[in-house]
């Protein structure tokens, strides 16, 4: 037991590296590097091996666990703050942060479009408040002076249909400009109403064109008889239709139907905001109740090809062959596995059991035996399925796939693959938690996560990581993916350790394998070995490709499996 406790003392180096790493993760490789070593048997003078003892196990295990906590905490914080910023950032109504000079430390996108030359209240380009309206400027330094108090004030201006709705904010001990913050305004302008749509108003509240016309109308002008003289028609006529729907919207009085139908258009634009960013991601409920998601490319009526990307929710990149799908008339369904994005992750499931979620996008898509393309991990998903629904596809392809454990070729696995599958094989719990601590540092800092990653790679696999653009689209699309955390990450990762529990001679589906010829994790004899064991797959080396083989091929890939041509 003393020795025990003696090799923890000694290892002081790498219980540094752990409480480092907690507080910037983005160092992770040298984390993982140290544990590999550590992790790994002495060699006797007679050629044993000699393992550390589970006490010893269990006292890394203590040290990684509250480096966990450590960062748990800055997790938490940084959660957050970016959740904030989000609500921020995409909020459709004007809002500033203002120092007691009346200087925006920052402003969200709608204030910077609204707040123009023209407007009454101006941001210049250093940053600086200006006013039309002196008596509105008075009034807003009193606030920022605290003359007016701590309580939330709003602030009318005489010239204009403009308002500051004006949140005072205590001083901050921090260093930096939150230092400098005192409130936080709100811009609220008649001219920039978030006003419903007639269609939005029939479709939520159930309404007539006639009386969703009426209420959006009712919403900007705030008049009836405004409302009556542009729309043609007698008060008497405008009443009876605001009758019928108030009774409809179970509202009392004018100003709540106003306020309600104004909100479910706030609403509206905020969701159209956030779906700008995903795409066309679509969903629907599993008979499990689950939800599986999915994103459309190409042509709507084409011929349908489904897609399965790779480990971590990376490659192919399906916004780059846009055109190249409508050129082709391709339908290209990229689906989400569980646990990515906001498709229900489900605990406990096995690569072949994904099949049947398949099978039913399938049948709810109406899509006859589609063509199936997929990319590394995702091709353990998509020869499973066809392993256990012979009939499934029309044609199967996968580039660049994982493979089952045993065809692995352990002694060519890269640096960092090898340095992981160490790791887990000593000690799975340790393993986990570290691969947290990695995860968080892809979050935190992206672009030092990626050249520490280069690092493990050679040739064109290095080209492409080291490339700004791509390390850009890959950060924001692993950050869509990774929407429900990483724990689904960390799952695919263990369950490759284990048999695919599938017999992958059942597949009769014609098959296509492409294989980087120098993919440093997954060996080219490795892939040839799995493409040996489907009856008739067609398989195929590619010179000087890699692991990222997909950010190269797939159109060739894909032309190849569908039998088009370039």
């Amino acid at each position: 037991m003393d020795k025990n406790k003696s090799a923890v003392r000694t290892d002081h180096e790498l219980i540094g590296k752990i409480y480092e790493s907690a507080t910037n993760p983005g160092d992770w490789l040298a984390l993982v590097e140290a544990i590999t070593q550590w992790t790994q048997p002495e060699i006797t003078a007679d050629g044993q091996e000699v393992f550390h003892s589970p006490e010893v196990i269990e006292a890394l295990t203590a040290h990684l666990e509250r480096a966990t906590r450590n960062n748990d905490y800055i997790h938490i914080l940084e959660d957050q703050r970016d959740t904030l910023n989000t609500i921020y950032n995409n909020m459709p109504w004007p809002l500033l942060m203002v120092d007691e000079h009346m200087h925006v430390i920052d402003a969200n996108a709608a204030a910077r479009q609204l707040l123009h030359a023209e407007t009454p209240v101006q941001i210049s380009a250093s940053g600086a408040l200006y006013f039309q309206d002196t008596k509105l400027k008075a009034a807003l330094k009193r606030v920022l002076t605290l003359e007016g108090g701590r309580d939330t004030q709003i602030l009318s201006s005489s010239h204009s249909n403009l308002s500051l709705l004006c949140i005072p904010l205590a001083k901050s001990d921090s260093t930096g400009e939150i230092a400098r913050l005192r409130a936080v305004i709100w811009v609220v302008s008649n001219d920039n109403k978030v006003i419903p749509s007639t269609e939005v108003l029939q479709e939520v509240f159930g309404l007539t064109f006639a009386e969703a016309r009426l209420l959006s109308l009712l919403c900007r002008e705030g008049s009836l008889s405004e409302c009556a003289n542009q729309l043609k028609v007698s008060v008497h006529t405008v009443r009876s239709q605001l009758k019928s729907i108030m009774s409809k919207t179970n509202t009392s009085s004018q100003v709540k139907l106003v306020s309600q139908a104004m909100g479910h258009s706030f609403l509206q634009n905020a969701t159209q905001k956030a779906l700008s960013i995903s795409g066309q991601e679509q969903r629907v409920v599993l008979p499990d109740g689950r939800i599986l998601s999915w994103y459309e490319y190409g042509s709507p009526q084409g011929r349908p090809v489904l897609s399965l990307e790779g480990l971590g929710g990376w490659l192919p990149d399906h916004n780059l062959y846009e055109a190249w799908y409508r050129e082709n008339n391709l339908r290209v369904i990229n689906i989400i596995r569980p646990g990515y994005g906001v498709s229900t992750l489900k605990r406990g499931i096995e690569f072949v059991d994904f099949a049947d979620d398949i099978v039913f996008l399938c049948q709810h898509l109406n899509c006859q035996q589609p063509v199936m393309a997929a990319y590394c991990c995702g091709g353990t998903y998509a020869l499973c399925a066809a392993a256990k629904y012979p009939d499934l596809f029309e044609r199967l392809g996968v580039l660049g796939t994982t493979v089952p454990i045993k065809y692995w070729e352990l002694d060519k696995l890269d640096l960092m693959h090898s340095l992981f599958l160490r790791i887990h094989r000593a000690s799975p719990k340790i393993f986990s938690m570290f691969m947290r601590l990695a995860m968080r540092g892809m979050h935190r800092d992206p672009d030092k996560s990626y050249a520490n990653i280069a690092k493990a790679y050679n040739g064109r696999d290095a080209e492409i990581l080291q490339d700004p653009l791509v390390q850009k689209r890959a950060i924001e699309q692993q950050k869509e993916r990774r929407y429900q955390g990483t724990d689904i990450l960390i799952r695919e990762y263990q369950l490759l350790q284990r048999p695919w529990n599938v017999d992958l001679s059942r597949i009769k589906t014609p098959t296509w394998v492409w294989h980087g010829e120098d993919d440093p994790t997954i060996s080219i004899d490795s892939a040839r070995a799995t493409a040996a064991a489907i009856p008739n797959a067609r398989f195929k080396a590619i010179p000087k490709q890699g692991r990222f083989i997909a950010h190269d091929v797939w159109t060739e890939f894909l032309a190849e499996v569908l039998g088009v041509s370039l």
